[in-house]
């Protein structure tokens, strides 16, 4: 199994994660909660916490599932705070 992590300073995190739970579920399985949300993709998941960053953590099965994920996640994340410039950078986790 292969993870990755980001913690992103957002300016609203809860705001931004339902936003982008909110899209990804009009295309594969989400759960959301007004802290947490759990997408779903083909060949892993990326989980997403909001307190005062928002916090990714993206589990798959390859490493090519993985980096499609967090191109994915981290593409629309950084495309949705376009007023606040951001860059979402990934981190190998154990």
């Amino acid at each position: 199994m292969f993870k990755s992590t980001a913690r992103v300073a957002a300016p609203k995190p809860a705001q931004a994660m339902t936003q982008l739970a909110k899209h990804f579920a009009h295309k594969i399985a989400v759960e959301i909660s007004e802290t947490e949300a759990r997408a779903t993709f083909p060949g892993g998941d990326c989980t997403m916490r909001a307190g005062e960053t928002l916090d990714l953590a993206c589990t798959a099965e390859t490493e090519a599932d993985l980096r499609r994920i967090e191109a994915i996640v981290g593409g629309h994340l950084e495309r949705f705070l376009w007023r606040t410039p951001t860059t979402v950078t990934w981190e190998a986790a154990r």
